[in-house]
């Protein structure tokens, strides 16, 4: 069904809205892009009942507001309070407009526009000439409606380009990681030390639930997001996604909580004589994350079972979104104490002022993306449309190329990781030359025994590279080779 735009109203039965298609990415579908700014996306009928009830509810608010507050008592023609259909308009004084945002009944509407209404010299609300009907001026609700689907098609492929990025990266810091944990297991702990410890521990359970959460957010943008089809059908699989969605998503930010005990405790808390437990990181990290999930896919199912469980209009999200938010209000006062005890063992040091305070600058700028404080920081939108567009493309680059940049600060710019890859490609080169070292050795004194053999008066003997000494000694022939192979350690 699709809405073709009309600044008048009509009746609230008439009206269709909309709610978010994803708690991460309030989009419409690609397959609803559309260069027409007044034509309106095409919207299912769970869409519609939203939006209808989002509709209803205001004008029942509208109501009790009318009869609520005080008769207008100011000297003067005035235009009486009124319910268009779509908003609430107080009374208003004759000759002036009055304006209020938009509504947000429609994915086409942008609720930080204004919606406009003119009271007339005579104090009667104005008609519009061709139906001579009350008229509320809605045109810059979707003036910029073409403008918004193309930037969210470019959001959609930001989020879908992040979260490949960032698998591809953490499955490589993995390997990297778990490569080194096989060489510690086969005897030698001696060459990566700094390898085996229970942070990058900690770190390879950070990065298996960013792979997860991107996977599966992947799976859910493609499938269910952008496949209008799947969401009108309503199968169990998309619900069953959705919790999974729900819970890897909260698996992710608890091992960042998990982050940030472990530095707390070994910065601040100071406890070096013996190893912590990991056991119980495990349990907050993975076991936990399972609570909330499922609390909300059970009210879910209870209270607000609409189609494969994408409205973002209930509350029930918070039962959700509220521990993972208060997992970040931990961090961030983690994050703080860390940079208090940071300073002060600096100063104690009596290192210059400014060299002391780079130093704090450049550790929170580390800890910062590893522990998701960006989220705290950023939660609100800003009102104004420039920087509204703007807060949206940093805050999903902050989310979707999360993953990229913890393993890029982590794991490939961590300077035991480098050390270890360093020293793992000088052996790996220095066995590779003894293996040809040997390999040229054992050549040529073969060779050397079958010509004395053979041939006792003439001796042709070979060398590494040209495969013949000219007539030199075999004790000659192994030194070159011997030469040649050095050449690769």
């Amino acid at each position: 069904m699709c809405r073709s735009f009309s600044s008048e109203p009509s009746e609230p039965s008439q009206f269709i809205g909309t709610a978010g298609f994803s708690s991460k990415l309030n989009m419409w579908p690609l397959s609803q892009l559309q260069s027409d700014a007044t034509v309106g996306p095409v919207i299912n009928p769970e869409e519609q009942e939203i939006g209808n009830k989002k509709i209803l509810d205001n004008q029942y608010k509208c109501f009790e507001k009318m009869n609520r507050d005080v008769p207008y008592n100011k000297s003067g023609l005035h235009c009486n309070r009124n319910w268009d259909g779509w908003l609430c308009w107080e009374d208003t004084p004759a000759g002036t407009y009055t304006s209020q945002n938009c509504p947000n009944y429609f994915p086409d509407f942008d609720p930080t526009e204004k919606a406009t209404k003119y009271c007339g010299e005579d104090g009667q609300w104005f008609r519009h000439p061709d139906t001579n009907r009350t008229w509320s001026n809605y045109t810059l609700c979707n003036i910029n409606t073409s403008a918004k689907l193309k930037s969210a098609y470019i959001l959609f492929y930001m989020a879908i380009v992040g979260h490949a990025l960032s698998i591809a990266s953490l499955l490589i810091s993995l390997a990297i990681f778990f490569y080194f944990r096989l060489v510690l297991a086969r005897g030698n702990s001696a060459l990566f030390p700094s390898l085996s410890c229970q942070r990058i521990t900690l770190h390879k359970n950070l990065f298996c639930s960013y792979v997860l959460n991107s996977a599966l957010t992947i799976i859910y943008l493609v499938g269910v997001v952008n496949n209008p089809e799947v969401v009108s059908r309503n199968p169990v699989g998309c619900k069953v996604l959705h919790f999974f969605h729900m819970y890897m998503l909260g698996c992710n930010y608890f091992w960042m909580l998990c982050e940030g005990i472990y530095l707390h405790t070994l910065i601040v808390v100071a406890v070096f004589a013996e190893e912590q437990h990991l056991h119980w990181y495990y349990l907050l990290g993975w076991g936990f994350p399972l609570v909330p999930a499922s609390i909300h896919a059970v009210a879910r199912k209870k209270y607000f079972d609409d189609n494969c469980w994408m409205s973002v209009e209930t509350h029930l999200l918070y039962a959700v979104h509220g521990p993972i938010v208060a997992a970040l209000l931990v961090n961030l006062f983690f994050l703080l104490n860390i940079i208090r005890v940071l300073v002060t063992k600096l100063r104690d040091t009596h290192r210059a002022e400014s060299n002391m305070y780079m130093k704090a600058v450049r550790a929170t700028l580390i800890l910062v993306p590893l522990l998701g404080i960006q989220f705290v920081i950023f939660p609100w939108r800003p009102e104004n449309r420039l920087a509204g567009e703007v807060y949206e493309y940093i805050m999903h680059i902050l989310m979707h190329y999360q993953g990229l940049l913890v393993a890029t600060i982590f794991c490939f710019f961590n300077g035991e990781v480098q050390a270890a890859l360093k020293r793992q490609w000088m052996q790996y080169k220095t066995q590779l030359g003894q293996r040809r070292k040997d390999h040229c050795s054992m050549r040529s004194t073969s060779y050397t025994a079958t010509s004395i053999t053979e041939v006792p008066a003439f001796m042709y003997h070979h060398d590494c590279n040209s495969e013949h000494l000219n007539g030199r000694h075999t004790e000659d022939s192994e030194l070159v080779a011997l030469k040649s192979g050095e050449a690769y350690a």
